[in-house]
């Protein structure tokens, strides 16, 4: 049984108490807070070893190379991916998926599959390389409430697509994409699976050969991990197969000069891709956060989400004039809710009640899916607010939310 009140002690910023109130912050699907462990094992490197890792064979150097290397080891476990070298630092997912768009190798009559529930970065550098390359791209539509029709993917996945960028857990509607069903059909073409796994990372199990994607992409920011860090998953013979997407230092076996010409011999993945000097406290922060989610586990933090946003919709769906996207199966959800109120101008208006009245924090906007946006025929000007849930909220947490929208809407009618 885990002890949530002692889970949100870890917490720090907790404590805070903003216009009189204690701080309630639901916008963990944008960033989610950073527990004392993660904090105290970077703030560790910069006091005990901040040295270059995998350069430097003095003590300092040393200490830095195996807590870096370890760090790799524990995201693998993380995700169940095969190997560690499987795992490749990156800056956040955003990076992971330019990396997966940009250095798969792709015929010129290649097909890219992505959908309209997609996040920018899910999207766009797919888009911009089929742009570049004269490359065709298919889209599959979501449904308003944010799930798929499988007969659609089966339509419009073909056997010239090549690749399908597919996010695993809306971080508008939550909804959970049948992943498994997708790659199975892409795998049966010939294509391969990106997954966006940065919303789905942090709050399910994540099992990278159960799902049999060719790529992940995940934010640490997301899991209570540091900012700027990320994780390309990457099936060992694609990385292989895959062009450098940067070179420099840490990338080099050798450089020979030989008859007036330069001539370089590169390391296998991960260093292939790890360019430059890295995050090293980044990415042992990043290790810890996998292990701090692990220890508590997955499926203890699914099941406490989920009823925190069973709580919140049920209460939402009795109030007149809110309008709440999304399936309200919270079987197939990650924990989060988005709505509008139709008698508040924008979602800015909401957040900013909320916020200014409660110190209740929620997103507004439109969440960097435009697309989606304005496929349910509302602007981005206008956006959409989203409450999203974490391991270190209370029923508390939401009965104050609630109060707070009850109350604006009793303002605003």
């Amino acid at each position: 049984m885990v002890d949530w009140a002692r889970v949100r002690d870890d917490f720090p910023v907790l404590r805070r108490v903003i216009n009189g109130h204690r701080l309630v912050y639901l916008d963990s699907a944008c960033m989610a807070l950073k527990p004392r462990q993660v904090i105290d094992a970077m703030s560790e490197y910069y006091e005990q070893y901040p040295a270059c890792a995998g350069r430097s064979i003095h003590k300092l150097g040393e200490e830095a190379s195996e807590a870096y290397s370890a760090s790799r080891g524990k995201f693998a476990k993380f995700i169940n991916a095969a190997e560690p070298e499987e795992c490749v630092w990156t800056r956040n997912a955003t990076e992971s998926m330019n990396m997966v768009a940009n250095c798969v190798k792709l015929d010129k009559d290649a097909k890219i599959v992505t959908t309209t529930l997609e996040h920018h970065s899910g999207s766009l550098p797919f888009i911009e390389r089929a742009r570049r390359d004269g490359l065709k791209i298919g889209l599959v539509e979501a449904k308003e409430d944010g799930t798929f029709d499988i007969e659609d993917w089966k339509e419009i996945i073909d056997g010239k697509t090549k690749l399908v960028s597919v996010v695993h857990s809306s971080n508008v509607t939550g909804t959970v994409a049948p992943i498994k069903e997708i790659t199975e059909i892409a795998h049966d073409r010939g294509a391969l699976v990106m997954s966006d796994d940065a919303q789905y990372a942090p709050h399910h199990p994540l099992d990278v050969q159960d799902m049999d994607v060719d790529f992940s992409a995940i934010s640490a920011h997301k899991m209570v991990g540091p900012t700027g860090v990320g994780v390309l998953y990457g099936k060992m013979e694609h990385l292989k197969s895959m062009d450098m997407f940067l070179v420099g230092g840490d990338t080099v076996a050798d450089v020979r000069y030989e008859n007036g010409k330069i001539i370089p011999e590169y390391l296998p993945p991960p260093e292939k891709f790890e360019a430059g000097l890295q995050n090293y406290a980044g990415a042992i922060g990043a290790g810890v956060a996998a292990e701090y989610l692990t220890g508590i586990g997955l499926r203890e933090i699914e099941k406490h989400e989920r009823g925190l946003l069973a709580t919140a919709l049920n209460e939402l769906k009795q109030m007149d004039h809110v309008r709440i996207f999304g399936t309200d199966d919270v079987s197939i959800k990650t924990g989060l809710v988005t709505f509008l109120i139709d008698t508040v101008d924008t979602a800015h208006d909401i957040a900013t009640f909320l916020n200014d009245e409660y110190s209740v924090m929620v997103r507004s906007g439109a969440h960097c899916v435009h697309p989606f946006h304005y496929q349910l025929g509302i602007s981005p000007s206008k956006g959409t607010a989203r409450a999203s849930f974490y391991l270190y909220n209370t029923q508390d947490d939401v009965s104050r939310f609630i109060e707070g929208i009850r109350v604006l809407i009793a303002a605003s009618v």
